[in-house]
């Protein structure tokens, strides 16, 4: 059983996530619910716990904080949940080695797989001890950082902005990392290049528009990042097979 310090900034998420593993039948549970930073650090010092928990909520920057002191002492993992600047909050949370994040609401599928995902981190010592939790991660820039969290984030801000000119090199420049290596970390992770996923998202984002919308196809070639729409007429027919009008047809045909 994986024992878990929930910090409930909100104070009222406790009984319904220990409701959620509870029907999960999951090995986790949520052995101490605290709402505060301090409350934290004594829960911490006083017993051993498998992984800790932080729900922020309108508390961002006080989860944070606490995120950073834990660290200072302890290689514990965190699951942070919550934050209202989705991009900017997770990109703070990365500095402080938190191992992964949930925008809220969270639903029980995205917890229990997030909890599977971090199995490796909690297995490194059997006897499950704070003091113990430590897995080396990749180092970007001389920080420490775990790909895969670094890699979602860079998927979120791809589909948070379609409409923008968006590179990797932009990207790379507001997370401090090497452009590099970032891409050559997403391309191992994801099987594809950044830029055949961002046009993936891209063509994706179109096909549901041109299907549930009556936007203009200029007003979605804008909206998807295309200021050309020859280009985007060229780029949708080799990834959809036809042009964006006939694709329209078709689906108006076929529903």
């Amino acid at each position: 059983m994986y024992d878990i310090l929930l910090v409930d900034f909100s104070r009222r998420l406790c009984g319904e996530l220990q409701q959620i593993l509870l029907r999960s039948k999951a090995q986790y549970t949520i052995a101490n619910c605290v709402f505060s930073s301090p409350e934290a650090l004594t829960a911490l010092s006083q017993r051993d716990f498998s992984l800790v928990m932080v729900h922020t909520e309108r508390f961002d920057t006080a989860g944070l904080w606490l995120c950073n002191d834990i660290r200072k002492k302890s290689q514990i993992p965190i699951l942070l949940m919550g934050g209202r600047d989705h991009f900017r909050f997770v990109r703070k949370a990365l500095t402080y080695q938190v191992n992964d994040y949930l925008p809220y609401p969270v639903s029980p599928s995205s917890l229990l797989n997030s909890l599977h995902g971090l199995r490796s981190h909690l297995e490194t010592d059997p006897a499950h001890k704070t003091s113990s939790f430590f897995k080396t991660p990749v180092q970007l820039n001389g920080k420490p950082m775990h790909s895969s969290h670094v890699i979602r984030i860079v998927k979120d801000y791809v589909r948070e902005h379609l409409g923008d000119e968006i590179t990797l090199k932009k990207i790379s420049d507001m997370l401090h990392f090497n452009c590099a290596y970032l891409g050559q970390k997403f391309k191992l992770e994801e099987k594809m290049s950044f830029n055949d996923y961002m046009l993936e998202q891209r063509m994706e984002k179109a096909q549901q528009l041109l299907s549930s919308t009556n936007l203009r196809i200029y007003e979605i070639a804008v909206e998807v990042g295309y200021k050309d729409i020859d280009w985007f007429y060229k780029k949708f027919k080799t990834y959809a097979g036809s042009s964006p009008n006939a694709y329209r047809r078709q689906k108006i045909h076929s529903a």
